[in-house]
């Protein structure tokens, strides 16, 4: 995955820079406004995101910014150049507006990994899709504690979502299978079976209700099956 890491001499401004070119990618005018919003966002790259972002990373903050001042044509012309984002436009502006846990979700956000519902006759408020087919993982990342370890994280990322609503909501798990791992000869069953997974995503969310002063847990759905 390329990565933009502009040089710590002028910073900034190499930010600046890096963002115009995105702005003319995505047909974004240039003027006052570009510039002002150029300018926000490389002061949150600098802070939050020393070591770089990928351009994805910086389409999705520059739909978030457009977003923050209410700019939405211009902020559905930049998800317009993302995919899976495009399919999803309207509902990805509600997101980007309203979210306030923006900088630890970022990476999920920009890959698709997480994003709104997609299925048909959801109720699109906080239902959500978690898409392990597309979380890229190592060999060294495939090992069954590390794995688990790795879902815990996103999922503890995730719970913000339900706040609102005391626990009620949907998340629909996709690409299960590509989490398998093989036990090998000394453990011939499958390490991550998809109800193991399933099980296991429950149990974490479930745990929340207590923790977090939730009324409710929310559901899930093997999308795979769907």
């Amino acid at each position: 995955m390329n990565r933009t890491i502009p040089q710590a001499s002028g910073r900034s401004d190499a930010w600046r820079a890096h963002l115009q070119e995105v702005f003319r990618e995505v047909d974004i005018p240039a003027g006052p406004v570009a510039d002002h919003v150029a300018a926000s966002i490389a002061a949150y790259c600098g802070r939050y995101h020393p070591l770089g972002l990928s351009r994805s990373d910086l389409v999705l903050l520059v739909a978030r910014a457009f977003c923050a001042i209410n700019d939405r044509a211009t902020a559905a012309r930049a998800l317009a150049s993302m995919r899976p984002h495009a399919r999803h436009a309207e509902r990805w502006l509600e997101v980007l507006s309203e979210l306030h846990h923006f900088p630890a979700l970022l990476p999920y956000f920009s890959r698709g990994i997480i994003r709104p519902a997609d299925w048909a006759g959801a109720n699109l408020d906080r239902m959500w899709t978690l898409d392990f087919g597309r979380l890229a993982m190592g060999e060294a990342e495939r090992h069954e504690m590390v794995l688990y370890r790795s879902i815990r994280l996103i999922i503890d990322n995730m719970l913000y979502f339900w706040d609102a609503t005391g626990g009620e909501g949907v998340l629909g798990l996709k690409g299960l299978q590509t989490l398998r791992i093989d036990g090998g000869a000394a453990r011939p069953a499958d390490l991550t079976e998809t109800g193991e997974l399933m099980d296991y995503v429950a149990g974490l969310l479930g745990r929340q209700r207590a923790v977090r002063g939730w009324h409710a847990v929310p559901g899930l759905i093997n999308l795979d099956l769907k």
